[in-house]
């Protein structure tokens, strides 16, 4: 007797393995998540799963100026102009990094638009940041991505054998970095001498 777990279930599931350390990496990109909730600015929210070589996963949340058939969220269209510009154009710019990361180029985007339907199942650059090696016991802390890098970029860093610079604040780290080192606590220094009261004035 024998089993057998379709093409696309042996894909999708992944083996519990944790993501890999800081690097960069080559990922697959899995979907794309309609959170079905507004972000804290009232735009479309969502996550884009990620896999790695090793069968790992991570998950980066995001938001988006238009949903699915590309109406503008509601919070945007109260907006001045500039304001709206500004904004939408952070969220686009976030999404075009993925796509050129993925090899959809400027020229396609700028004659068809970009739907997130075409980045599933395509490879992608990231520069990641894994989970804190002096995470304390007990404490959750979890990698996320840096950024999306082009192909290019990638196989530069690779070659040199380079990683990513790891800048995240963390409350044990500043616990630590506020707290006195071991055997620098200084003494109080001893009360001044008094030599006591100074004689009255002569009348």
């Amino acid at each position: 007797m024998s089993f057998f777990i379709p093409a696309e279930i042996a894909s999708a599931v992944n083996t519990g393995a944790l993501p890999p350390d800081t690097g960069y990496y080559p990922v697959e990109i899995i979907k794309f998540e309609d959170r079905n909730v507004l972000d804290r600015q009232g735009n479309y929210s969502y996550f884009i799963h990620l896999k790695f070589p090793d069968g790992s996963t991570t998950r980066e949340i995001g938001s988006c100026p238009f949903n699915a058939e590309g109406v503008m969220a509601p919070a945007l269209a109260a907006l001045s102009e500039d304001a709206r510009k500004a904004k939408i154009g952070g969220m686009v710019g976030a999404l075009k990094r993925v796509a050129l990361s993925a090899g959809i180029t400027e020229d396609y985007m700028a004659e068809h638009g970009l739907s997130t339907d075409y980045l599933v199942g395509r490879e992608a650059y990231i520069a990641w940041l894994g989970r804190p090696s002096d995470t304390p016991k007990g404490v959750k802390a979890y990698g996320t991505p840096k950024a999306f890098i082009l192909k290019e970029a990638y196989e530069a860093h690779e070659a040199k054998g380079e990683k990513p610079e790891d800048h995240r604040e963390f409350p044990w780290r500043r616990a630590a970095a506020a707290a006195p080192a071991a055997g620098s606590t200084k003494p109080m220094p001893a009360p001044p001498k008094r030599n006591g009261f100074p004689p009255p004035p002569r009348g």
